[in-house]
């Protein structure tokens, strides 16, 4: 017994050597950043810059029922990144991003805030959606040509001024010159920042993250005698060396920059697959600010591309269908022909975080209630007995019995309900603070139980606030609701959060609410997923 407990001392010393730099006190304020090129976002309003395939009326089909399926079909990609800041190109107007934005509201992504460079008469421009407050706007023009402008935010993030630089580049129908005169632009503007600002360059550069390697033998794009814009021009080069994170760090100077591409492996840095090339023209590439200990940080290997099946059909990704090989009529299904990338940005101080093995070669055996004192990032923990009673599509919640709920996101799709599992968590996250995780594996079936509702939490008695009840399923519960809140038992209420907007009730109504979880988003708050679950 000694043995074991000093063994287990042992285990959380290491582990709080390697993690113990990252905690932070109170909650994880983390936040996600996407960048999405919707390849052609069009309104129904005719302009002298349409393209001809998206004039309203045409012989291409582009009307109402088509630009409904479009706008339908990006919003469920950006609700499912859920982030809170969302940077969009090939938006054309105003007016369509303003579409997408009522879109995304009806399916319970809210963006109240939004700015588009739309100062040059370009077909398609540079646009951004936010949940934190924009402070600042800025277009930078690029060249005399009426080429699309760069937009530049400022954000208040909690206190803390954060600048994005969303890009769209000219595409390689031209010569690398023709990039190199946005490269100019931007770097101009980057040079009035002082040292340590918190900026981030994002977008469609379209250019690879390695754009002088990969353009070198290829005379048509490289009219500059080897420089790029993305590498010399911007700074993701040093001399003839790639900027890793090292590289960026021991800078005495913060001339230079990161592209999160280099954080994956080399097989997945591609967002556009065009005729069985992939190519990494969409970046997100950081400064040397948000590697410090005050302000905005960057969240060591959080960056990725977004790719769900559902965003591939046979293989290829998903874009936008028109017939005669997408040179003819709208079809009205498919998405873009670009994937999303995103990665996640705090206000805790940064720090470097291992994606080795954890510590442990055989996984620990906890109780679901000791993952709530550990740490995000990789993770070696066996749960026993877990028993899933809320399933929604991958997400699950599973509980032990007399013990605590913990959400599983996105890893559940083999898991059933009412089944009783062990199984072994690589993964935890922390969504504003709450627990979930996101890593299974050697997922072993117990069977079923047959007294489901003894993992339910019931009666208007328990205060649904408190935070040992966080991702716990309410049996059933009637209340009141007014105004995105639900007020129930003795005087108490909480947030209630209801995906489908057309089952949000009038305010003041006496409403039922069945088999919901707990879940949080800045606040605790009642999810209702699926009609059932409101009556």
């Amino acid at each position: 017994m000694k043995h074991f407990i000093f063994q287990i001392v042992i285990n959380f010393l290491i582990l709080l050597l390697i993690y113990g730099c990252c905690a932070g006190p109170g909650h994880t304020a983390s936040f996600k950043i996407v960048s999405y090129n919707v390849e052609n976002l069009f309104d129904l309003h005719s302009d002298v810059t349409d393209y001809p395939e998206y004039r309203p009326g045409g012989t291409f089909g582009w009307d109402s029922t088509r630009l409904d399926i479009k706008l339908g079909n990006i919003a469920s990609v950006l609700k499912d990144l859920d982030a809170e800041i969302i940077a969009l190109q090939e938006v054309e107007s105003r007016k369509s991003l303003a579409l997408l934005q009522k879109r995304l509201y009806q399916v319970g992504a809210e963006y109240p805030y939004s700015a588009i460079a739309e100062g040059r008469k370009t077909s398609v421009k540079c646009a951004v959606l936010s949940g934190f407050p924009i402070v600042e706007t800025k277009e930078i023009l690029v060249g005399q040509n009426n080429e699309r402008s760069i937009l530049k935010v400022v954000f208040d993030i909690n206190g803390h001024p954060l600048i994005l630089y969303v890009n769209h580049w000219k595409s390689k129908s031209a010569p690398e010159s023709k990039r190199m005169t946005y490269a100019g632009a931007l770097a101009a503007d980057i040079l009035k920042l002082g040292c340590g600002v918190d900026f981030i360059l994002i977008g469609d550069f379209n250019s690879d993250y390695n754009e002088y390697e990969t353009f070198k033998g290829v005379s048509r794009l490289n009219d500059t005698r080897g420089v790029t814009g993305i590498n010399h021009i911007i700074k993701t080069l040093k001399d003839t060396q790639i900027v890793t994170e090292s590289l960026l760090t021991n800078q005495k100077d913060c001339q230079y920059v990161f592209n999160l591409w280099l954080e994956i492996p080399e097989n997945r840095r591609w967002s556009v697959n065009f005729f069985g090339q992939k190519n990494s023209p969409d970046s997100i590439i950081v400064s040397k600010g948000l590697y410090d200990t005050k302000g905005i940080s960057y969240v060591d290997n959080s960056f990725d591309k977004f790719d769900p099946d559902y965003l591939f059909d046979k293989n290829k990704v998903f874009r936008w269908q028109r017939a005669a090989r997408g040179k003819g009529r709208h079809l009205g299904k498919g998405f873009s022909d670009h994937l999303p990338i995103f990665a996640e940005f705090s206000t805790h101080p940064f720090c470097f975080t291992s994606q080795d093995e954890p510590v442990f070669s055989e996984p620990e055996s906890l109780s679901i209630a000791d993952l709530y004192s550990l740490k995000k990032g990789p993770a070696n923990v066996r749960i026993h007995d877990g028993v899933v009673i809320y399933k929604e599509g991958d997400h699950a919640v599973i509980k032990q019995k007399n013990g605590r709920a913990i959400y599983v996101y996105k890893v559940a799709k083999e898991l059933q309900y009412q089944m009783t599992y062990d199984l072994t968590v690589t993964q935890l996250n922390r969504y504003y603070g709450n627990p979930e995780i996101t890593g299974i594996k050697d997922v072993k079936t117990l069977g079923r139980t047959t007294e489901i509702k003894a993992y339910f939490i019931t009666g208007p008695a328990p205060d649904f606030e408190d935070p040992d009840l966080r991702n716990e399923v309410i049996e059933q519960i009637k209340g009141i609701y007014e105004n995105g809140w639900f007020h129930y038992g003795d005087d108490r209420k909480i947030k209630i959060y209801i995906a489908n907007k057309d089952l949000k009730p009038k305010d003041f109504t006496a409403i039922t609410v069945s088999c919901v979880r707990i879940g949080y988003h800045r606040h605790p708050e009642i999810i209702v997923e699926k009609k059932e679950q409101i009556q």
